[in-house]
């Protein structure tokens, strides 16, 4: 694995520190693997004994937290340790990145503002590190309440006695650690694409409103300096854009799945924090739970929108050209590199669920509209 930064001056390259070494490492990657298969089994043995015994209501209880977690960490685990989805992301790191522009094409002053940007992103993703590492220690056997409120614990302890039963339990409460860096991991490594793509629209709309106060030039038609000037900015700028499609079309399917996942989890998990009992020793973990997911939504909702806003001042940078200074070859540039950017370039997953903003209001009706349902369906059985 590489260690230079492919971008000149990267200073992002920070936040690629926890995916490095869980990809670079043969043992940290065994001990992945353990931990996922471990998961996995857990969750669907769960499932196959509430199956089996017919206890429908666990659903419906505290133990939603669980159910509504479980989406999450296992979109975390497979987008990390499946060699598809491992695949998929170093080919945009190693495919992709070498093409883009670099860091300092536009001079210092825009890449002192990347810089500020990146500040903003270190200093959150340190934020961020803290709020899980407390949500995992939250969730450690500290307050004698795990049979309530975590369901593999109530299962276990309901079938399991002896050193199985204290085999399971330590396998169990560790992996909460693991699942924590594993989610900064993908948060990380997510952040770091979105950022650069952001970084590449907006050189993008810089180099093109440069092309926007053309020269006082009684005759700029005849100026063939001038012209070959805009037709070198207008090539580079296609081919940029271009890029920056196949950029986001592959983050798009490395987030195919975990999208889905991730948004059905958000809903699980709000409404276990409205249906829970209300007791001081739960109220600890579903508080530290719910502030997380919001922090982790806020977060990538944000970039997202940056995205789309960045993306969207591509065709009105393009369309205030000053393409009236421009000769007919010049001019059809710029009409085919209208007719490529009037769609923003969006991170979604096939259309449905679009990260945005909108994406925290959907969230909240969904949610709301689900414990509606629910209470109707329970008033009436």
């Amino acid at each position: 694995m590489l260690t230079t930064p492919i971008l000149e001056g990267d200073s992002l390259l920070l936040l690629m520190h926890f995916p490095r070494i869980l990809s670079a490492n043969k043992f940290i990657q065994i001990i992945g693997y353990f931990y996922y298969i471990f998961l996995t089994v857990t969750i669907f043995g769960d499932f196959l004994v509430i199956l089996l015994n017919k206890e429908w209501n666990l659903f419906l209880s505290q133990y939603l937290t669980f159910f509504g977690g479980m989406p999450l960490i296992i979109a975390c685990y497979v987008t990390r340790y499946h060699r598809s989805y491992h695949k998929m992301f170093w080919n945009i790191y190693y495919d992709i990145f070498p093409l883009l522009w670099p860091l300092r094409t536009l001079g210092i002053e825009e890449f002192n503002k990347f810089r500020k940007v990146a500040k903003l992103a270190t200093f959150t993703s340190k934020i961020v590190i803290i709020m899980v590492l407390i949500t995992s220690t939250g969730g450690l056997p500290w307050y004698g309440d795990e049979y309530e409120v975590i369901l593999p614990v109530k299962i276990a302890m309901d079938y399991f006695d002896g050193w199985l039963l204290k085999l399971f339990l330590i396998t169990f409460f560790s992996s909460f650690y693991h699942m924590g860096l594993t989610i900064i991991s993908n948060v990380f490594s997510l952040t770091y694409l979105m950022l650069h793509l952001y970084n590449q629209l907006r050189m993008l709309n810089v180099r093109l409103k440069n092309l926007s106060t053309g020269p006082n030039l009684k005759h700029a038609f005849e100026d063939a300096e001038f012209q070959e000037f805009v037709n070198t900015e207008l090539i580079s700028c296609i081919k940029l854009h271009q890029r920056l499609l196949r950029f986001t079309e592959a983050v798009n399917n490395l987030l195919y799945y975990p999208i889905f996942y991730y948004t059905a989890g958000g809903i699980l998990i709000g409404l276990a924090i409205i249906v829970a009992p209300k007791t001081s020793l739960s109220a600890v973990r579903f508080g530290f739970v719910a502030l997380i997911a919001m922090c982790l939504t806020v977060v990538i909702c944000v970039l997202g929108q940056l995205l789309e806003n960045e993306s969207e001042k591509s065709f009105i940078c393009g369309y205030s050209t000053a393409w009236y200074l421009w000769n007919t070859d010049n001019r059809r540039l710029l009409c085919l590199f209208l007719l490529k950017t009037q769609e923003k370039l969006v991170l979604s997953s096939s259309g449905i669920i679009t990260i945005n903003y909108k994406l925290l209001i959907d969230l909240y009706h969904a949610i709301y509209s689900t414990l509606m349902f629910l209470l109707s369906v329970s008033e009436i059985l």
